[in-house]
Parts: C-alpha cells; structure tokens; sequence
C-alpha cells in the first residue's frame, strides 16, 4: 500500500489574539518562529539563515553575519537583538534559545542582563555539556550510558569523538581520526537505534510528550550527520518506561525547565543515554500542531512552573528529513516550493555541496509510510533542482560559445549568490 499522506495545514494557525513578542536565537529559527506563531506571539528571530519560510513567519527576522562554523558572537549578536526588540508590535516577554548556545553558555548570561531568558539559565546548560560533570552525574543517578572518558583512550578502536557543546552529528567522528583537542570528549560506540525523548520540565519533574526515532544521512567524514527523524518510535513498554524515568531523575537532578530532548542509543531493548539538550530540540517539527502548541507548554513551565498532562492528541505518523546537495547548486529563481518543504533557501542562493538545502516533512498513517514519503520527496526536490541547474549551466556553455548572445540573466545570477560560495560566509 502506497504512503498516504494525511490532510493537514503545514502553516500554524494565525487566528489567535498576540499574547505578545518573543526574540528567538538559534542557528536556524524557522522551527521556533512557528512554534511561536502557533502559541500566539509576534517572532523576532535572529540566526543564520533567514530564510524565506522564516522571514513570511517572523514579524522581524536578522541574519547573523559571519560564517556558521565560528557561532554566535555577542558584538553581533547584542545589536540584532537590540534591532529586533525595537521592532517588537506587541509587548517583549523575553527571549526563547534553540541550538547555538551549548559551547557558549556565557552568551546566555550576557542575553539575560538585557532580556528574560524563557528557559534554562548559563549555569544549567554548562553542567549538561559538560561531559565530566554530566557523566559523573549519570553514575551517581545510576542512568545507563556509554563508557565516556575525556582522555584519549589508548587503543581508539570502538570509540568515537565528540566536540564539547556539538550538534546535528556532524561534529562526531571515529576516535582514530580525531587529531588532539582540547574541545574534545570520547565515548564507546555502542550499536542500536537512534530514539530521542521530547520532554517539558518545570524544574521539579519532566513530563515526555512523545518519543521520534532518528536516522542518519552519511557523508565524507561525517558518518552521523543528521538525516532526519519519524514520530511514533517502535518502543516495547519497559524500553519506554525506562526512558521515561531517566529523563525525571535527570530533569530533577539538574532543576530542568521548558522544553528539550534527551538522546538514547536503544541496544536491543536496553536504552543507554548520550545526552540532554536543555532546549527545544530539532523534532519539534515533528509534534507540531498538537491541541496544545508546545511553545505554550514551555512558556508555562518555565515562567510559572505549571506542567500540563492533558492529551496532546499526536495524530498518525510524521517524518521530517534534510535535503544535502551532493554537489554545488544554485536555488533556481522560479522555484515553488512544495507545502511540504521548509527551511527554504532564497532564489539564487549559492548551496555547496553536502550543505542541506532543505526539510521536507510527511504525515501518513504508519511511521514507515511516512518515512518513505519524506524519502521520496526529498529525492523529487533534489532532483528537480539538480535538473534546473544542469539546464541552466547548459545555457551558460551555450553562451560562452556564442559571446554575441551573451544575456542579462545569466549576468543577474552571477551577482546573486556570493555567500553561500565555500569560505564565502554561513553554510546552509
């Protein structure tokens, strides 16, 4: 049976009253600008990429100068955030953070001298990326993981290397090849499935709003880059169980607040954990349009300590997966895009290769419909725009042939897209 993909709106409702504005930062804030959106407020985002889907969300969008790899600086940072409130149309709550911020807690110190931080403080996201400080905790509360040692192991065979505050799996590599560093930490590869948990907590205790099982999208020297994730995950019920009480203990050891999500690896049936991020994590997509918008959920839990149990109602199954280019493309100008697609790229966006262009999403009824729809379509769009490209640089050989017929479109695209050229700026 064909992958069915349920009726559903991809655009958060917008009919509600503002409760007011809320500044996000994050290295991409489309996710949070919907969330916002759906709860009720005005978006004022601030990352990486502005992309169109996030700039027609936000009611004010600043694109972070500067290339990705280097993160948020705060002699940046501190102006686009001070441009965005001004902006604000409604009433300035404060400030929600997605990822961006786990190797540089002090930037949360500095945001929270100007702005409300909605969710956890500096100190909390320090002591959950701090691998010698978070592991020795797991001992202490007796939570299954896997062997981890700051030290480089004598014999690396079985050990992968991971970078301090990293995210997306990109930054994880066989120990082998990990060269000295001191940004660096170690842990025993273990085989299984990749399951995440989203929780919101109140600093008291956590509630898990659903488990998303993820799946990794290889590349040269990036053999766990995300791929993407699909909601429902196959759990028995002690594997559940024993999630759940993990995520609790380690919320109420570390006095949690608002949304995040907890990272397992599954062998067999035994869950080991591999981190917390203390933030609204990169599945939210996943359990969007719930009766109850999840940034609502955070919001109270972390200004009034409240935790919502009622049903959620998380209809059918939904995956979301990245688009990479597998090799230098250019966004073509008359490009429309699919409901289905977000983190859209402008028109004549430079995106190289390995870099994603996209996310797609699916809703089907089984979580392998869904899974195999998202597949199919992000091969669909890519295909789409490598044959654009292809007929586009046809164009251009066409033209250095004939240097008479030399026209203003080609000359238009050339001076479009700069930044996304290697060494040139943020990487999509």
């Amino acid at each position: 049976m064909p992958p069915i993909d349920l009726p559903k709106t991809s655009s958060p409702r917008r009919s509600r009253p503002k409760r007011g504005s809320l500044l996000i930062a994050a290295t991409s804030g489309r996710a949070l600008a919907r969330a916002a959106v759906e709860a009720g407020y005005d978006a004022l985002v601030a990352d990486f990429f502005a992309d169109a889907d996030t700039q027609k969300l936000a009611h004010a969008c600043r694109k972070m100068p500067g290339a990705i790899g280097r993160g948020f600086q705060w002699r940046s940072l501190r102006p686009a955030l001070e441009a965005l409130a001004a902006q604000a149309p409604s009433p300035l709550h404060g400030l929600v953070y997605g990822s961006g911020f786990e190797d540089r807690p002090r930037l949360l110190t500095r945001i929270s001298k100007r702005w409300p931080l909605l969710g956890n403080d500096a100190a909390t996201v320090e002591a959950i990326k701090a691998p010698e400080r978070f592991f020795a905790l797991l001992n202490a509360l007796d939570i299954a993981h896997p062997e981890t040692v700051t030290a480089r192991p004598r014999k690396l065979a079985g050990w992968v290397a991971k970078r301090r505050g990293g995210a997306g799996g990109s930054h994880v590599v066989p120990g082998r090849l990990q060269k000295d560093a001191t940004n660096v930490y170690y842990q025993a590869l273990v085989e299984g499935r990749a399951v995440s948990a989203l929780f919101v907590a109140n600093g008291r205790r956590a509630r898990v709003l659903g488990f998303s099982e993820q799946w990794t999208a290889p590349a040269p020297g990036k053999l766990w880059r995300y791929g993407g994730a699909v909601r429902p995950a196959f759990l028995t019920e002690p594997a559940e169980a024993a999630m759940t009480d993990a995520v609790n203990r380690i919320a109420r050891a570390c006095g949690l607040k608002g949304l995040g999500s907890a990272d397992f690896v599954l062998a067999g049936n035994r869950p080991y954990l591999l981190e917390i991020n203390p933030r609204p994590s990169a599945t939210l997509d996943l359990f969007a349009g719930a009766v109850k918008p999840l940034l609502a959920l955070h919001l109270e839990a972390v200004r009034h300590g409240k935790l919502s149990w009622k049903s959620l109602n998380f209809e059918g199954a939904v995956a979301a997966g990245v688009v990479y280019a597998q090799r230098a493309v250019i966004v073509p100008r008359n490009t429309k895009w699919p409901l289905w697609a977000a983190d859209l790229p402008k028109p004549g966006e430079r995106i190289d290769k390995q870099r994603p262009i996209c996310t797609v999403r699916a809703r089907a009824r089984t979580r392998a419909d869904a899974k195999r729809l998202v597949r199919a379509r992000a091969a669909s769009l890519l295909a789409k725009i490598e044959n654009t490209n292809e007929a586009f640089e046809g164009e251009q050989r066409e033209q250095e042939e004939q240097p008479s017929k030399h026209n203003e479109r080609h000359e238009a695209a050339e001076h479009q897209h700069p930044g996304r050229a290697v060494g040139a700026g943020p990487y999509r």
